[in-house]
């Protein structure tokens, strides 16, 4: 996706195209360092803003999703269906400030349905959850306005 970026400031600042996207590589099983024994799956986030060079590849955990989760959920303020009931059809309002991203809430919602109980490093259920996490992303992607959620996703902010 593109985004349009300010580059300059005063009378020399000029609008530019900037391409985003996004993807879940492959998957990992890691050994906990804290507790010998126990194992958990990282997944591989490829991220580019702009050219090729400027590619990030990250390793995160499914926990680094669900936080992502929240974000997207509540920290954009007031939830999706709470904003969808306030709305009367015929009503003229100003444009709210909140960013909805309902395709991105239904795709972790399907993610979480498909979610085991216990913790699963099947490679087959990996590799569904691979897909259904790159999902997420991708909705995030394209429902957002600004690339800002996953800038911030990727660098662990």
């Amino acid at each position: 996706k593109s985004f349009e970026t300010v580059v300059g400031s005063g009378s020399k600042a000029r609008t530019e195209s900037v391409s985003v996207s996004i993807s879940v590589a492959s998957y990992r099983v890691v050994e906990c360092q804290q507790e010998k024994g126990k194992q958990y799956a990282q997944f591989l986030v490829i991220y580019c803003e702009g050219s090729f060079r400027d590619t990030v590849g990250v390793w995160r955990r499914y926990s680094d999703f669900k936080e992502l989760s929240r974000r997207v959920m509540h920290g954009h303020g007031e939830g999706c269906a709470t904003a969808l009931q306030g709305m009367h059809p015929m009503s003229v309002t100003e444009e709210a400030e909140t960013e909805l991203l309902p395709n991105a809430i239904t795709s972790w919602r399907l993610l979480k349905k498909r979610q085991r109980w216990f913790r699963c490093l099947d490679a087959g259920y990996l590799s569904l959850k691979v897909f259904l996490l790159e999902r997420f992303l991708h909705d995030i992607l394209f429902e957002s306005s600004t690339p800002d959620i996953l800038r911030d996703f990727v660098s662990g902010r």
